[in-house]
């Protein structure tokens, strides 16, 4: 009985002071369809995150969030970059940072399930860099190679389908 109650005791500890990550990758590409206020309103629903701050880039209105939950500000999102085509649509970006590397290996596993293939995989002086991609979408993922932080950038891709 001891042994139980010592072993269960373990478990709630464990669990009490577990950490996972805040967003999937799912919910990130989701994002890539929205507008800002839209992301701003699925964002705070969750009460993950808070909106840091907004700025104009390049006649872009980026909007940045940061994680709010047990390690603040350990994640970032930021939305509202995109790329005009010559017919008018807009391919969005998002991009989502984490300084805990465990967040964005669970990512790496998360795209490979989501179907994307990889492209390449590579570093360079400061990252490790994994390209992945489809039909839709297009993901970078940088690993810092001392793994004290990581990026993730979705792209949208123009679709060529049959009309």
């Amino acid at each position: 009985m001891k042994k139980c109650l010592y072993l269960l005791s373990i478990t709630f500890f464990c669990c009490s002071i577990g950490y996972c990550q805040s967003i999937k990758f799912s919910d990130l590409v989701y994002l890539t369809s929205l507008n800002n206020r839209q992301v701003f309103d699925n964002l705070m629903q969750g009460k993950i995150f808070r909106q840091d701050y907004t700025a104009n880039v390049n006649g872009q209105e980026i909007t940045y969030f940061k994680s709010i939950g047990p390690k603040a500000n350990s994640e970032k999102i930021n939305v509202g970059g995109y790329t005009k085509l010559f017919n008018g649509a807009t391919l969005k970006t998002v991009y989502y940072s984490s300084n805990d590397p465990l967040n964005i290996f669970n990512m790496i596993s998360q795209v490979k399930r989501y179907g994307l293939e990889l492209k390449f995989r590579g570093e360079d002086a400061a990252n490790n860099i994994y390209l992945y991609d489809n039909n839709f979408y297009h993901v970078s993922i940088y690993l810092k190679r001392d793994q004290t932080a990581g990026l993730v950038e979705i792209k949208q891709k123009e679709y060529l389908g049959m009309e």
